[in-house]
């Protein structure tokens, strides 16, 4: 998350306008990039490409391809599987597996296990985003976060 991306062609002044309008806008950014765009274009490229796709999910499953990668993307992240944010990741992950393996049916891509771990990393920090905001949101208004997915919750409704 540390990394510094070169704008070729750009001005400082344009940098600086590009960073602020993420900072100002990352939660609502990473929200349709997860919940948005890519259900819908998943749902786009396999009305069109459903034979494609089916190709492609053989050649590249998820449990070879994705599954450890996500995991290993987690570690990375120190995000272990007893914390609440690890379902929301994965999750996310999966997601990015999905997407990436419709896109490059769409467009006929010989990359397609690069393609699937560079999404899986963009994905997974776009959850953690949203994570964090809704943490901070909660935080910041005296609300108490409470995720009806969880096991401590189970019994309170």
């Amino acid at each position: 998350m540390g990394k510094r991306y070169q704008f070729v062609g750009m001005s400082v002044m344009e940098k600086e306008k590009r960073r602020k309008y993420y900072e100002d806008n990352k939660y609502d950014i990473c929200n349709k990039t997860l919940n948005k765009y890519c259900v819908k274009k998943i749902e786009e490229v396999r009305n069109l490409y459903i034979d494609r796709v089916n190709d492609y999910i053989g050649r590249y499953p998820f449990e070879k391809y994705a599954d450890c990668y996500i995991k290993r993307e987690l570690y990375k992240y120190k995000i272990f599987s007893m914390h609440d944010r690890y379902a929301d990741c994965y999750d996310a992950g999966m997601m990015a597996y999905l997407y990436s393996v419709h896109r490059c049916a769409e467009m006929l891509y010989s990359h397609t296990e690069a393609y699937i771990k560079k999404l899986i990393r963009i994905y997974i920090v776009c959850a953690l985003v949203i994570y964090d905001d809704t943490k901070n949101l909660c935080h910041t208004n005296g609300f108490r976060e409470i995720r009806l997915d969880t096991d401590a919750h189970f019994d309170r409704y």
